[in-house]
C-alpha cells in the first residue's frame, strides 16, 4: 500500500512536542497523508470525537493525560483505529503495556528515517485496519446470508406461523436506512409501544419509536449495562418511558458480539422466560440485529 495508491490516510498525531507535530505533520502530508495534530492527549480525544482517524501516532511521555492513558480512551471509543504509540525512553515494561491495551507497535524518537521508520509504520498500520474491516464486512454478509438460509429452512417447516424472517430481509434489502427504523417496529405483533434505540460509540440512544413518545435525548442508556452477546432479554425499570407500565421488557441487538441497538416494549408482568410472544420478539430482534448490523458494517466500510 503506498497514500498514492490507496485512499488518502487520515492520521492523527498527538505529540506535545511542536516541533515534532510539525516536522511530522510536514513529512506526512507530503507524502500524501491528510494530518490533523493535537498538543496533548485532551485535545487529542476531542478530535476523535469529530472524526475518527485511520492511524494515530501518539507519544508516550505527556503532562496531565499520557500516551497510555490516551490509547486506552482511544480504543475505548473507537476500537477500529489503530493507535502507533511513539517514546523517547522505550521500556520493555512500556511496550508491553501498550501492546496489551492494543497498540498496533510502538516507535522510538527520535526517528531518523522518516520514510522508513515512520511512514512505513503508519501505513502497514493502516493496512491491518482496512483488512479488518474487509473481513468484518464480509463476515456480516456471510452471516446475514446464513440467518436468511437458515429462516428459509425454518418457514418450510412451520408455514407462515410466527416471523417470515425471509420475507422480512428480502423487504429490508431495498429500503433507506430511515426506512429500516419504522420497519422494524412494525414488525411487532400487535398495536403496543415499543421504542428502537441505536448505538453511538459508549450510549445507547432512542431514536425510533410506535405508539408513544420519543423519549428525551438525554434518556440514553449505557452500552455496558449490556455487555453479555448471549442475554435474550431482561426486564426492568423504566420510569416514564410508558406512562401505563414503569416495567420494561428490554432486547439487546448484538451482531458478531456487538452491541448494535436495543428494542424496548411495555413489560407484561404476567409474562416468563418461557412466554412464546418472548420468543416471537427475540426472533424479530435477532432479525432487526441482522440488518442493523449489516448496515452499520456496510456505512462503516464506505466512510471509514
Amino acid at each position: 500500500m503506498t497514500p498514492h495508491s490507496s485512499p488518502r490516510l487520515d492520521v492523527l498525531v498527538v505529540d506535545d512536542d511542536p516541533f515534532i507535530r510539525e516536522s511530522i505533520q510536514l513529512f506526512l502530508e507530503s507524502e500524501g497523508l491528510s494530518v490533523r495534530v493535537a498538543s496533548g492527549g485532551k485535545e487529542g480525544i476531542e478530535l476523535l470525537h469529530e472524526a475518527e482517524p485511520d492511524v494515530a501516532l501518539v507519544d508516550l511521555r505527556m503532562p496531565r493525560i499520557n500516551g497510555l492513558d490516551v490509547l486506552r480512551e482511544f480504543k475505548r471509543l473507537a476500537p477500529e483505529v489503530e493507535v502507533v504509540m511513539a517514546t523517547g525512553d522505550a521500556t520493555l515494561e512500556s511496550a508491553l503495556s501498550a501492546m496489551k491495551l492494543g497498540a498496533y507497535t510502538y516507535i522510538e524518537k527520535p526517528i531518523v528515517d522518516l520514510e522508513k521508520d515512520l511512514l512505513g509504520v503508519l501505513l502497514r498500520a493502516a493496512e491491518r485496519r482496512t483488512l479488518r474491516k474487509t473481513n468484518r464486512r464480509l463476515q456480516g454478509e456471510l452471516q446475514l446470508a446464513l440467518h436468511q438460509l437458515d429462516a428459509e429452512r425454518r418457514e418450510r417447516r412451520i408455514g407462515l406461523d410466527g416471523f417470515p424472517v425471509s420475507r422480512f430481509l428480502r423487504r429490508c434489502a431495498s429500503a433507506s436506512e430511515s426506512d429500516l427504523k419504522s420497519m422494524i417496529l412494525s414488525s411487532i405483533p400487535g398495536e403496543s409501544p415499543a421504542i428502537l434505540y441505536l448505538r453511538s460509540e459508549s450510549m445507547l440512544i432512542p431514536c425510533a419509536s410506535r405508539a408513544v413518545d420519543l423519549p428525551a435525548v438525554d434518556a440514553v442508556l449505557p452500552t455496558h449495562r449490556f455487555s453479555d452477546p448471549g442475554e435474550r432479554w431482561r426486564e426492568g425499570d423504566l420510569p416514564g418511558v410508558f406512562v401505563e407500565h414503569d416495567g420494561a421488557l428490554m432486547l439487546p441487538l448484538f451482531w458478531l458480539g456487538e452491541l448494535v441497538g436495543l428494542i424496548v416494549v411495555p413489560c407484561n408482568n404476567s409474562a416468563t422466560d418461557l412466554d412464546p410472544g418472548h420468543r416471537l420478539l427475540r426472533r424479530i430482534a435477532d432479525t432487526a440485529a441482522a440488518i442493523l448490523g449489516s448496515v452499520r458494517t456496510r456505512s462503516s466500510s464506505t466512510t471509514g
